[in-house]
């Protein structure tokens, strides 16, 4: 029996939001056509025996979804007290301790809780959790050991791969904008337009503008010649004021 319209856009939602924004470790994958064929990935915690492994579960929603919990079959091989080796998953989430406002991400996060806390009270694996409880170094070597052959891909799962791909490019992608030139200097042409980009060595400024445009810094960046700077010879050119001195002189020596 197919679930409920309310139940779907409730599904439909956190669909949208578990893509967009997931719970670290926790991806999932889902059919277009049909929202309850949805399995989901959960990444071995690190410091555990699960570590380096990706653990894939499938999701089974019942007619009263989200009254009633999903069920929940573990698809990967994993030696672990509260799964079994047909990938039943004994958790109190699923069953007197759900919620009808927990929904997938809920259950895939205690998963992963699972992974770092054991219960070996209410193991499903009654060997993995004598183990837990008798030979820890024991049960934590065999566990590695499955989770290194069954679970440790050579390449993590598509959806990490995408993601991390994804935001790898866009930081690439992403360079500061130019730096602008000062209104001091001569501006160039956009297309020659100096910039300084994160781990390019920067171009100087005003290398590219020409010289008779910048009375202050050459095309070569150079500082330009101090007699580019001199006033202009006043030699053979006469001024207002140098007649009178001139007279005032002549007069002078007539009375000596």
């Amino acid at each position: 029996m197919s679930l409920t319209p309310q139940a779907l856009r409730l599904l439909s939602r956190e669909v949208v939001t578990l893509r967009s924004e997931p719970p670290e470790g926790v991806r999932i994958i889902v059919d277009e056509d049909d929202l309850t064929a949805m399995e989901g990935w959960v990444q071995g915690p690190a410091g555990t025996p699960y570590e380096g492994g990706f653990f894939r579960i499938r999701f089974n929603f019942g007619p009263e979804y989200p009254n009633q919990p999903p069920k929940c079959t573990m698809l990967t091989k994993i030696f672990h007290p509260n799964m079994s080796k047909a990938g039943e998953i004994c958790v109190d989430t699923l069953k007197k301790g759900w919620r009808k406002d927990y929904g997938v991400g809920h259950v895939l996060v205690t998963i992963k809780c699972l992974l770092i806390y054991p219960n070996p009270e209410s193991a499903l694996d009654e060997e993995a959790g004598k183990q837990l409880l008798a030979d820890y170094d024991g049960y934590c070597k065999y566990a590695k050991l499955m989770t290194s052959i069954h679970a440790t891909p050579k390449l993590p799962p598509t959806e990490f791969r995408s993601k991390t791909n994804s935001a790898n490019l866009a930081s690439s992608s992403t360079l500061p904008s130019p730096l602008p030139i000062p209104s001091f200097l001569p501006q160039a042409n956009s297309a020659t337009s100096p910039t300084v980009s994160s781990g390019l060595k920067p171009i100087p400024l005003g290398v590219n503008a020409k010289q008779e445009t910048s009375p202050v810094v050459g095309q070569t960046g150079q500082i330009p010649d101090p007699d580019m700077f001199k006033p202009p010879s006043v030699s053979g050119v006469k001024s207002a004021s140098a007649k009178p001195a001139a007279k005032q002189a002549k007069r002078g020596l007539k009375r000596l």
